[in-house]
């Protein structure tokens, strides 16, 4: 046998091995995935690293200088001398063993402790690395108003929206009569042209001829006494106390009246989406579980305690956290219900969130490369929130 048959008999013995095989079906898996990683790269990531790339430049309408990390900087403040960046990974490092220590057996009461202990040495650790004091003097006040409004702006909306979801999924997954229209009519706002709907009830919200206000003046409220929703920036823990003579203090306000507006429209949009996925997810439950539990004599409180709530965490898991994200990237609705009070973010800034923000910077200031500085600093808050919630439901998520 000659050298070149030899070389080729050695090399289809090598493909015909258990460790060829194993090339060539990876080789062939690759093959198959270049052509979506291409799409991927070219429509997906191509366009970050160029929002990247504007935001490392003084772009205003037009490319400017190169100025490198200026735009994060003015908009997070100047970083501070090496003692506080020691004592800030310190803290980073105290926040990840306390991390470490939350496990599936865990109870809940501890494990809340914990998580809200770690996540203040969290945002400890990072405001002492960027020198937080000094992120408050000289990085823009407006960004961290705007973050602290759209984290309001999630905690009034996602807990409400799944609450009431899983509760209308609960009573229409039971044999009721008509309970396919009843599914369809909760799902009706979501189908619902986001622009459209929202044009609505901010007529629905007009403090002089809206539907609200009708109503209550209607049932006897004195006309000077009507809210006046997207026009109110008062806080409504601030109103809340003016109706039993108590003086609450504007950092303790809470939302104001024309955010709040804004979460009710996002929880009437939201909760019929919600209940449909939460439908899905009770029908893929067992039946068997809920007979062997009946005749062990379970309640019926028991049996959502024990069985339908654990068995329902990964549909939860999943709502909280796009709700979560939708909030943080919400846009459409607020723009249209706030557009006629005035400027962006009215009234007087209280409904100006982050992605407004941004937007702001972007088409009225004609700032695009601090306008996309804005939005990777809300892309990190977003990514964070994410690790976060995913550490808190490690474990705790049950798949079956």
């Amino acid at each position: 046998m000659g050298v070149t048959e030899q070389s080729a008999v050695t090399q289809s013995s090598w493909f015909t091995s258990r460790r060829g095989r194993r090339f060539r079906e990876a080789l062939q898996a690759y093959l198959f995935l270049f052509p979506g990683t291409f799409i991927l790269l070219v429509f997906n990531l191509l366009p970050i690293v160029y929002a990247f790339y504007i935001s490392l430049h003084k772009w205003r309408i037009k490319k400017g200088d190169f100025i490198g990390m200026e735009n994060f900087l003015k908009a997070l403040g100047e970083p501070i001398d090496v003692v506080y960046v020691l004592v800030g990974l310190g803290l980073l490092a105290a926040s990840w063993m306390l991390w470490r220590k939350i496990t599936p057996d865990t109870s809940t009461r501890a494990m809340i402790l914990r998580a809200v202990c770690a996540l203040m040495l969290i945002i400890g650790g990072f405001g002492v690395l960027l020198g937080f004091p000094k992120m408050l003097a000289n990085g823009d006040s407006d960004l961290f108003k705007s973050l602290a409004i759209t984290f309001m702006y999630s905690l009034g909306t996602v807990p409400f929206q799944v609450i009431l979801s899983f509760l209308l999924a609960f009573i229409l997954f039971q044999n009721i009569k008509g309970k396919t229209a009843w599914r369809i009519i909760y799902f009706l706002p979501y189908v619902t042209v986001t622009v459209a709907s929202a044009a609505v009830w901010q007529s629905i919200f007009d403090p002089t001829k809206g539907l609200i206000n009708m109503a209550l003046l209607g049932l006897g409220m004195p006309e000077d006494n009507l809210p006046r929703w997207l026009f109110e920036a008062t806080g409504i823990g601030q109103i809340m106390g003016g109706w039993f003579g108590l003086e609450v203090p504007e950092w303790a306000g809470g939302p104001s009246l024309a955010l709040i507006a804004v979460i009710i429209y996002n929880i009437w949009t939201y909760v019929g989406y919600n209940s449909v996925i939460y439908l899905a997810g009770l029908g893929n439950i067992p039946t068997a579980l809920y007979e062997a539990a009946e005749i062990d004599g379970a309640s019926r409180w028991q049996m959502l305690r024990r069985i339908t709530i654990p068995l329902v965490s990964p549909t939860t898991y999943f709502l909280v956290m796009m709700g979560v994200l939708g909030t943080f990237r919400a846009f459409n609705h607020i723009y249209v219900m706030t557009r006629v009070v005035g400027p962006v973010g009215a009234p007087r800034g209280t409904t100006m969130t982050a992605s407004m923000l941004i937007w702001k910077n972007f088409w009225e200031g004609n700032r695009f490369g601090y306008a996309s500085a804005l939005a990777f600093v809300l892309t990190a808050v977003m990514l964070s929130l994410t690790w976060v919630q995913n550490r808190i439901s490690e474990g705790r998520v049950f798949y079956g």
